[in-house]
């Protein structure tokens, strides 16, 4: 592909999110911005080699390598061999800032792929659907768009697998504890000393991999205990469900159900109630 295009963009085309440029040069031109670039960018190589310089660090981008820019970061990238083929995309929209933090994606990614023939279809189906000019050219676009941002987090979720199973692993120990335990209330230090660790290490590396703390995490797990209980167990009381998932304090636990689950614990049972 040496081919690409800009979409006019009208105010009724102004989905979420929506491509702005597509398409391909078969010698990347050098690219210095010390302001970055005013839409997100998503650019592969398909051939030969380049090297991208951003936030200090220095990057080879030889085939199968790829790179999500956020606007305003600044960066230069250039080739190393030529011809440096590159395929891209850019975009924007209201709601891009959100899907990229819903999708754990910040400033900027690098990506390694086996294989860029999923990507790179869609960055055709994008061109030739921009090149439509029809009605629906705009939602076509996003569309395929959207499955591109996923196809991207869901190949990122592959790389921190890779990397988090021993973190997982480690904290297995801790996990299997809170489970057993979480009617108690335990304590930080008694979490931590599953694994002989100190709780400033144990909620780094519980963030790190779950994105929470334990504490977040063991109140996700009371209230869907206290879901299961309030359906299965008809007959007790609030206070007997707030008892068994850890809340001394009756209202305490009313209130920190509905925070989470919208309604008050009686209101979930009446809305689970068999006719």
């Amino acid at each position: 592909m040496n081919n690409y295009l800009f979409a006019l963009i009208t105010e009724e085309d102004k989905l979420p999110y929506y491509v702005k440029g597509v398409g391909g040069l078969r010698n990347q031109d050098h690219i210095e911005r010390p302001n970055g670039y005013t839409d997100y960018q998503w650019i592969h190589c398909v051939r030969g080699a380049g090297k991208l310089l951003i936030d200090n660090k220095e990057y080879i981008v030889h085939k199968n390598i790829g790179f999500l820019l956020f606007p305003g970061v600044p960066h230069e990238y250039y080739a190393l061999e030529e011809p440096w083929e590159t395929h891209w995309v850019t975009f924007d929209g209201e709601g891009v800032q959100l899907l990229m933090a819903a999708l754990g994606f910040n400033s900027y990614e690098v990506l390694s792929f086996g294989d860029l023939k999923v990507l790179d279809n869609l960055i055709n189906e994008i061109y030739l659907a921009a090149s439509s000019k029809g009605l629906i050219m705009g939602y076509e676009c996003s569309a395929k768009l959207y499955t591109l941002l996923i196809e991207l987090r869901r190949h990122k979720m592959k790389e921190e697998e890779a990397t988090g199973v021993s973190k997982l692993r480690q904290l297995e120990p801790v996990i299997k504890f809170i489970e057993n335990n979480y009617s108690e209330n335990p304590s930080i230090e008694e979490m931590a000393g599953t694994i002989n660790a100190s709780p400033q290490y144990l909620c780094r590396l519980f963030n790190k991999t779950f994105r929470m703390r334990p504490f977040v995490y063991m109140t996700l797990l009371r209230m869907q205990k206290a879901k299961e209980l309030l359906i299965r167990e008809r007959d007790a009381t609030v206070g007997d469900i707030a008892e068994k998932t850890g809340y001394n304090d009756t209202s305490y636990f009313c209130s920190v159900f509905k925070k989470h689950e919208g309604v008050t614990p009686s209101e979930f049972r009446q809305l689970h109630r068999q006719s």
